[in-house]
């Protein structure tokens, strides 16, 4: 089993820098008093059953756990005086025992929060009597969770899985295999297929950076009156405001990736790579060579918590002030109220 040392980068991360103090004092002036975050990670080291290499060179190992109580401790770190509902989730790689960390959350997360549970591909009954349960509220699967990791939607969410979620009206969580602009054609014949299926989006189609394409992929997805984005890990003011433009105030949810919000990173164009982010911190998952090249640039980083918030707070200020409240409380709390049944 490849070893991440957690409790390390927790520590290195927990460490707040002065400008995020700042930001923190910033944002808690601007977010509305309740705030539900619809994207965050919860289970227990005891559940980190193996952590495959492939697991192991990408973002997701920096924290393969994150218990309810250091959960409950990140809210004290970010929301000071907010009150934060979370919809949770387990880690996704196949090497976390999915089964327990669903019992775990469903078991002991609070009452306040709700739970998407997490389906395995290959064992249907379990994914259907686990999707049954009175707290879930979303399936969550995921694209590397099958191995080789997924190409196509139906690879993890079989077209049998998502029948019965049509039926039960349990939205899923699809984290596309692929930027949106390179999946749209796949999501767009799944949105046929089950065309009453309710599905969030997250990562606003994980799309960091204005690209060539994301508008049309954009605007064919929001044709379906079902199809929700989460806007968890994404730093860019100008993504968030296109995918309002696109879908409407009402189907944009905030979402933390918590734990993974704890990074400090910025993204930037790789002259081959494409898209890429870089750290402050030189985790086990970053190339070292990328890192000599292209570390400077996150020498100032703050965690992805403030960058992401900032994003959505310059969105919405280009909207005319008087709409600007009702707007806050859409993305913060009322779509996910009602996509989710808080």
């Amino acid at each position: 089993m490849n070893t991440v040392p957690v409790a390390d980068h927790l520590r290195h991360a927990l460490n707040l820098k002065p400008q995020e103090v700042a930001l923190r004092k910033e944002l808690d002036e601007w977010l509305p008093e309740v705030i539900i975050d619809c994207h965050a990670h919860c289970n227990l080291e005891a559940h980190v059953k193996n952590v495959s290499d492939y697991a192991y060179k990408h973002m997701m190992s920096s924290f393969t756990y994150l218990s309810l109580e250091d959960s409950a401790r990140l809210k004290d770190l970010f929301y000071p005086f907010r009150k934060v509902r979370s919809l949770r989730f387990p880690k996704t790689f196949r090497g976390i025992d999915h089964r327990a960390a669903n019992e775990y959350l469903l078991n002991e997360s609070p009452e306040d929060d709700r739970i998407a549970v997490f389906g395995l591909p290959e064992d249907f009954d379990y994914t259907v009597g686990i999707m049954r349960h009175p707290r879930a509220s979303a399936l969550k699967m995921y694209w590397s969770y099958v191995d080789p990791p997924a190409k196509k939607i139906y690879d993890f969410f079989t077209p049998e899985i998502l029948e019965e979620a049509q039926a039960l009206d349990l939205p899923i969580i699809l984290h596309l295999p692929r930027m949106i602009v390179h999946t749209c054609d796949d999501l767009m014949a799944v949105l046929s297929d089950f065309p009453h299926l309710r599905v969030v989006l997250a990562h606003l189609g994980l799309s960091k950076l204005l690209v060539p394409g994301l508008e049309e992929a954009y605007r064919r997805a929001a044709r379906s009156p079902n199809v929700w984005l989460d806007t968890a890990l994404n730093p860019s003011p100008e993504v968030v405001s296109l995918a309002l433009e696109c879908f409407g105030r009402d189907r944009i949810m905030f979402g933390s990736d918590e734990p993974l919000n704890l990074l400090r990173s910025v993204a930037y164009k790789h002259p081959e790579k494409g898209e890429r982010i870089v750290t402050d911190y030189q985790y086990h998952w970053v190339d070292p060579v990328e890192y000599a090249e292209y570390g400077h640039l996150a020498k100032d980083a703050v965690h992805a918590q403030w960058q992401c918030t900032l994003a959505i707070k310059k969105a919405v200020e280009g909207y005319p002030l008087e709409e600007q409240e009702g707007l806050k409380a859409l993305i913060f709390q009322k779509t996910a109220e009602h996509v989710f049944r808080f």
